[in-house]
Parts: C-alpha cells; sequence; structure tokens
C-alpha cells in the first residue's frame, strides 16, 4: 500500500460526513494510536472509550480549543465504525481493528490530526481563534 491511500480515503470521507462534531476520524485516532503502541487488535468497549477519550485530549492540546471536537461516547461508536472498514465486530461489544488501518497505523496516527485541524478550519474559519478574550478586543 502506497503511505496508506485508502485508510487515508476513507478518514477523508469520514470527515465529509461529520455533522457536528469529528467522532469517527477521532475514535480511528485512539485506535491506531493504542494499536501503534501495543499490537493489539482486538478491543473491548471500555478499551474503545479510553482510546477515544485520549484521542479526544490530544486533539485538544493539538488545536488549543475544544470546539468540534469531544462528544460524549457512546458504545454504539464500535459498531459504526464498521461502516468505514475500520472495526470487525467479534463479539458482544468486541472489536477488530481491521487492515488497511492496521498496516497504516504508524503513519496514520501522524496524518490524522492535521486532517482533523484542516477539517475544522474549513468549517470554522476563525471561531475557534475567537475563545481567546485577547483575540476578541
Amino acid at each position: 500500500m502506497n503511505s496508506g491511500i485508502a485508510s487515508k480515503t476513507e478518514i477523508e470521507r469520514m470527515l465529509r460526513n461529520s455533522q457536528t462534531k469529528v467522532i469517527a476520524p477521532l475514535v480511528t485516532l485512539g485506535l491506531v494510536r493504542t494499536y501503534s503502541a501495543t499490537k493489539n487488535a482486538v478491543f473491548s468497549d471500555s478499551d474503545l472509550q479510553k482510546a477515544y477519550g485520549t484521542a479526544v485530549k490530544l486533539m485538544k492540546d493539538f488545536l488549543g480549543h475544544d470546539m468540534h471536537i469531544g462528544a460524549k461516547y457512546y458504545d454504539a461508536y464500535g459498531s459504526r465504525m464498521s461502516r468505514y472498514g475500520v472495526l470487525e465486530q467479534v463479539g458482544h461489544l468486541k472489536y477488530r481493528l481491521l487492515p488497511p488501518y492496521t498496516d497504516d497505523a504508524d503513519v496514520l496516527c501522524e496524518w490524522i490530526p492535521g486532517q482533523i485541524q484542516r477539517h475544522i478550519n474549513q468549517h470554522l474559519g476563525i471561531v475557534p481563534l475567537l475563545q481567546g478574550s485577547a483575540t476578541r478586543a
């Protein structure tokens, strides 16, 4: 695979399909970061929740704001990720991270944050900058 073309295409589709919050890309970021660190491709729902929470915190730090990220976690997120070929269900609230996401995990860990930032900037413009009172003055 050429630097994660298939997985990057799906993440771009996730971003296009995002209505308000960028949940699917954040779940994916959390999963590929966890997989990259542990090489464990099987996730329970609580593992998914922890990975998602870690990704949300990472993106808040990366962006310097929390606009468009950080929705409450729901156990339906795991099953919804199958529409993008990220996860397959292997048991009750148990999922396996699929190729190409396992193959491209290291590349995606670096690439996804910038894509989320680009997406938010395109949709919100300067709104996140207005969070700081110094910018509004």
